[in-house]
């Protein structure tokens, strides 16, 4: 889809900008001053937006994706990120259960796994560490080294009014207020529902030796290890667990078995070598690269979980890498007056 702008260069208010993607990589990319790596792991095509505005010290967005992904994430600019379901679904954040009516904290700089259902949308908040500082000062410790911090014992009535608000502030149809309103508001909302929380970790705690299995389980599945054939067998010796532990573990974390979630992370590093513009290999020679050696049953397993042929990707890549074209979407929409 061809990527369409409509900024305003005569001022510095901010705008709302809406950005559609077809590609779950695409969708990683497209949101502003973060690091992030989506893995797909439902089958089905691709869909996803991002609707975000940049207020001074407050970036506020909505990302919506109709499949479930692993999200690899980390915020880069000082500062912490608040993020809650917008439509009452949960997900795992650092393979923990997240219920929707909870508030998921994260400071910048920190890698974070999310692993979001299909037709899931999510609110974020990004506070400036200046700003943060000036609100809570030392009554709350906000951007200490830790796992997950969660906001619980918040008012159900102010969080439902809270994501009232920003479904209206992130839509075309957004109340027609000034910026500088709009920025009161947000972080006046935000601030009031720190106070109100009290911040502890997960209830659903992970026993410590399943943190350690996974932790070695992604360090030995890296992407030298995924263009070679791996089996169960190596992945316990390596981990150190029986099959049913190790089954175990992947049921509670990931809701699939070991073999499906190898397979799922090596047919996404095809897709991300067949986006490469620089890539001149062919779709057979990406494929054998990650392990797959049965290319009829590869193209199979490819459309099913993408919703396109990998020779469709390779084709609408090389399309793109030749026209100023890219698989996203964008708006910018005036918020002000």
């Amino acid at each position: 889809m061809q990527r369409i702008a409509q900024d305003n260069d005569t001022d510095n208010e901010p705008r709302l900008c809406s950005i559609y993607s077809n590609d779950a990589n695409y969708q990683a990319s497209n949101l502003t001053d973060w690091d992030q790596e989506f893995d797909q792991i439902s089958d089905g095509y691709f869909l996803g937006s991002i609707d975000e505005i940049h207020f001074e010290g407050v970036h506020v967005f909505k990302e919506t994706t109709n499949r479930s992904l692993r999200q690899q994430c980390r915020v880069n600019n000082p500062g912490i990120w608040l993020g809650f379901s917008s439509d009452n679904k949960s997900c795992l954040i650092n393979n923990r259960a997240a219920p929707s009516d909870q508030f998921l904290c994260m400071p910048s700089g920190q890698d974070f796994e999310l692993l979001t259902p299909d037709h899931f949308s999510i609110f974020g908040i990004v506070l400036n560490q200046q700003q943060l500082s000036e609100a809570v000062g030392d009554d709350i410790d906000l951007t200490s080294n830790h796992d997950e911090l969660w906001l619980n014992h918040l008012c159900p009535t102010r969080l439902m009014d809270f994501r009232n608000y920003l479904t209206a502030l992130l839509s075309a149809q957004h109340p027609a207020w000034s910026c500088h309103t709009h920025e009161v508001i947000l972080r006046d909302a935000v601030f009031d529902l720190l106070y109100q929380s009290k911040l502890s970790g997960s209830n659903d705690t992970i026993p410590a030796q399943r943190q350690r299995v996974i932790a070695r389980i992604k360090e030995y599945l890296n992407d030298a290890q995924l263009q070679s054939p791996i089996t169960i067998t190596d992945i316990c010796q390596a981990v150190h667990v029986s099959r049913r532990s190790l089954q175990d573990v992947f049921n509670a974390c990931f809701g699939i078995s070991p073999k499906r979630y190898i397979h799922m992370l090596r047919l996404n590093q095809v897709r991300r070598a067949l986006l490469q513009s620089s890539n001149n290999n062919t779709v057979a020679d990406i494929a054998f690269n990650f392990g797959f050696f049965h290319l009829g049953q590869f193209s199979q397993d490819y459309k099913r979980l993408f919703g396109e042929c990998p020779s469709d990707t390779a084709k609408r890549q090389r399309v793109n890498s030749e026209q100023p074209i890219s698989s996203s979407s964008k708006e910018i929409v005036d918020v002000t007056l």
